[in-house]
């Protein structure tokens, strides 16, 4: 149970959330969120801080993965559900089915039966535009590491990391490396198992509702030419 002092306040939660849009491919500056607002660049750079310090968050993406997680916002908050298809898409039907099953029993019993170790299995485009050290690089910073973090746990210089990111950046035609992770997901150059694991994506998505989850899981049985999901879900 959240204590008062690590509770987000409402202005807080409304950062976030607008942190995690991405309108157009490309994550909302501090002066875009100050604008949707009315509120100054300044406290925006405020609430941002104290919601990282809330959540234990390094930065602005490690925040809202925080947030997600703890249930502070919702994934349904953050993204519509056509985009949450795509950045499922690296997830075959089968481990959708899996996936509803899962929040089914998450939504009957308010939590899972069972620790459940199976791996988030995901399918990589065969044309991927990355090179594996751009994946690498962007699957830790999809995880909410920050540059030094990442450099430490590849064993190279956070200039190299930087260099990666920007690359990566590149080939998927984004702002930031927010931006990049999520178009990443979309493209399925990187796969949600590969930055989270099944309890946490199960907790995420369990206030979308297993049918939502079947539907999709049914849409990915049709194949290359199946239509996408559509908004009504």
């Amino acid at each position: 149970m959240k204590t008062r002092s690590t509770s987000l306040t409402g202005e807080e939660r409304d950062i976030l959330i607008l942190a995690a849009l991405h309108p157009h491919g490309n994550h909302l500056s501090n002066s875009e969120i100050g604008q949707r607002l009315g509120i100054s660049i300044g406290r925006v750079k405020t609430l941002m801080h104290q919601a990282c310090l809330k959540l234990k968050a390094h930065n602005r993406i490690e925040a809202v993965f925080f947030a997600l997680k703890r249930g502070d916002i919702g994934l349904d908050e953050a993204y519509s559900l056509d985009e949450i298809a795509e950045i499922l898409s690296s997830l075959g039907p089968d481990m959708l089915r899996t996936i509803a099953q899962l929040v089914r029993q998450e939504l009957e019993y308010g939590h899972l039966p069972e620790k459940n170790e199976e791996i988030v299995r995901t399918e990589r485009r065969q044309d991927a535009a990355l090179t594996n050290r751009e994946r690498d690089v962007l699957i830790l910073a999809g995880r909410g590491l920050t540059n030094a973090e990442i450099a430490d746990r590849l064993f190279i210089s956070v200039s190299a990391v930087r260099t990666f990111l920007n690359r990566a950046c590149t080939k998927l035609g984004a702002r930031r490396r927010a931006d990049a992770v999520v178009l990443a997901l979309k493209r399925r150059e990187i796969g949600v198992g590969e930055i989270t694991s099944l309890d946490e994506v199960v907790q995420g998505l369990a206030p979308l509702g297993a049918e939502s989850l079947e539907k999709m899981a049914q849409l990915r049985s049709q194949g290359p030419g199946q239509e996408p999901v559509p908004s009504g879900i």
